[in-house]
């Protein structure tokens, strides 16, 4: 099951900063972290629009994963 959380960056360890800054997501005050059983998500909260482009992004990432372990 899933978990999610929104934080204040201010309060993130810089690490964690620099990858927000390099999704470009540093100008929003607000993320959201997603931890699932395999993967940690950063997300801006309650935004469809980026929750699909992550969908999408996780598809692909699948898929290329399954047929790497296909070959």
């Amino acid at each position: 099951m899933p978990k999610t959380m929104v934080i204040e960056q201010e309060n993130l360890p810089p690490v964690v900063r620099g990858w927000i800054k390099a999704i470009g997501l540093a100008e929003d005050e607000l993320v959201e972290l997603v931890l699932t059983e395999r993967e940690v998500l950063l997300r801006r909260p309650s935004d469809p629009s980026l929750r699909a482009w992550a969908r999408s992004i996780t598809d692909q990432y699948d898929a290329a994963f399954r047929e790497l372990l296909d070959l």
